[in-house]
């Protein structure tokens, strides 16, 4: 601004000089600085204006800052009014979930107004709170060492007791073994072995409403026992088992990554198959191969050895002598199409060369059965088929005794067999068969939840994971 009157000054001044030199001032140049007298005036004019209008906006923004302020100062009044008149003085019983007896001693905690209230609960179980200010929903957080903690929100504290569980008396106990399948090749169980995750958990009511929840987790030992030290509990205990992941053995026809169909070309074998297994869930297949025994023939035409099963059917059997360490074969009568994996195959699907003998062999696939190899033959008729013939020792159908050009039987033809059926005392007579699947599980299902209501409660439980819930391939 004073710039512009400095400017005002000098230009004044001018005119009077120039006024003083007629001669050197035109009237042009009068002009001129006439204009430029009268622009500089306006714009101070305009400089005035402006200042006056920042003025008003500043006085006006003041207006409104204090009238805003003091809005609040009676807002903050009135609520602070409000709450004043809102708190109240509050009691919190707390007792023993298991036993209903006060709980001495327990720290309550809750919130009022951003801050945190503390007390202790008297002999009766009795924490109390004076002049706070709580909403409906305003919880009171209890604790006390060798308790699980609870809480309980304001609506509830008149219609009920908060519960604390003693959780460090762990008097009670459920303990036991964990079974599992993982070979269907013999008659018992497995024990599960170590780092198996067993856990017991129940629900606890925390007062008036409402439950919470907690978990005793073990672990197995290496032998497959569990033991859960647990306190008394109002409520039943469940327990839960982690999932097994283990290559389980067992005897299969097949599976999907072979050709179950090779059958009867193909003898069963025992695979290794990765299984699932879960307590109680016992969803695999097992398949159901019975003998363990087959007589197995030469290759026929196409290259292919055929298997039948001795299994002591009427028309399957292998009748049996006993002797000093065993049993022996004395004559057979097979003579019936071989059943295989649940079909029936006509042995006249397979061509050998004809008039002809054929040795014949005992395979035992579980290995434990053949102490000495029997030898036998089978015969062919002139289309190189087998053909049903009778032996001398009374034996009917495909296969008899091996016998040498004579006709004499030869030599240990009759084997040495560990394990046989009797079929008649009187006549030293046995019989190979075979009713039991090979393949053998436990498939037990044993109740989850248990009460243990009252200290020293204990509880022997056994659980089993059975064959399995699922496996990575199917087997047949």
């Amino acid at each position: 601004m004073k710039l512009k009157f400095t400017r005002l000054f000098l230009v004044a001044l001018a005119l009077y000089a120039t006024g003083c030199s007629k001669d050197d001032f035109s009237e042009a140049d009068a002009i001129a600085a006439q204009k430029e007298l009268l622009t500089l005036k306006y714009q101070h004019e305009m400089d005035l204006e402006t200042l006056k209008q920042k003025g008003a906006n500043a006085l006006q923004q003041l207006i409104n800052t204090a009238a805003l302020q003091q809005l609040k100062l009676n807002d903050s009044l009135a609520r602070t009014s409000a709450v004043a008149a809102a708190k109240q003085d509050y009691s919190v019983a707390v007792t023993d979930v298991v036993t209903n007896a006060p709980v001495a001693d327990a720290e309550v905690i809750v919130s009022s107004e951003g801050k945190l209230f503390s007390t202790k609960t008297s002999a009766q179980g009795i924490a109390t709170f004076s002049s706070l200010y709580l909403f409906p929903t305003s919880t009171f957080l209890i604790t006390k060492t060798g308790y699980a903690a609870t809480q309980i929100m304001r609506k509830d504290i008149t219609l009920g007791t908060a519960k604390l569980w003693n959780t460090a008396e762990l008097s009670n106990e459920i303990s036991g073994t964990l079974y599992i399948d993982t070979d269907l090749t013999n008659s018992t169980p497995e024990k599960v072995g170590g780092n198996v995750l067993v856990t017991a958990s129940t629900s606890v009511p925390n007062g008036f409403s409402g439950t919470y929840s907690v978990q005793f987790p073990t672990y197995t030992t290496a032998t497959g026992t569990y033991s859960l030290k647990l306190p008394a509990a109002p409520g039943g205990y469940a327990l839960s088992f982690a999932q097994i992941e283990a290559d389980q053995k067992l005897y299969v026809y097949g599976t999907e990554d072979t050709d179950a169909s090779l059958m009867p070309f193909q003898l069963p074998y025992m695979a290794s198959v990765k299984t699932y297994f879960n307590v109680n869930s016992y969803g695999v297949n097992i398949p159901s191969i019975i003998s363990p025994i087959y007589l197995k023939f030469p290759k026929d035409k196409l290259g292919r050895e055929l298997y039948m099963q001795v299994n002591g059917n009427y028309n399957s059997t292998a009748y049996l002598s006993s002797i000093a360490d065993g049993y022996q074969i004395e004559r057979l009568n097979v003579s019936s199409y071989n059943y295989y994996n649940g079909m029936y195959y006509d042995l006249n699907q397979s061509t050998f060369d004809a008039n002809t003998k054929l040795d014949v062999s005992v395979i035992d696939i579980t290995g434990n059965i053949i102490k000495s190899q029997p030898l036998l033959s089978a015969t062919t008729n002139s289309s190189g088929k087998l053909q049903i013939t009778s032996s001398v020792e009374g034996g009917y159908g495909y296969v008899h005794l091996r016998r040498d050009a004579a006709g004499r039987i030869v030599a240990n033809a009759k084997g040495v067999i560990s394990k046989a059926t009797v079929y008649d005392s009187s006549q030293n007579l046995y019989v190979l068969t075979y009713t039991s699947n090979l393949n053998f599980t436990t498939n037990l299902s044993t109740g989850l939840n248990y009460l243990l209501p009252n200290k020293g409660d204990k509880r022997i439980v056994n659980f089993y994971y059975g064959a399995g819930e699922s496996r990575v391939k199917k087997v047949y």
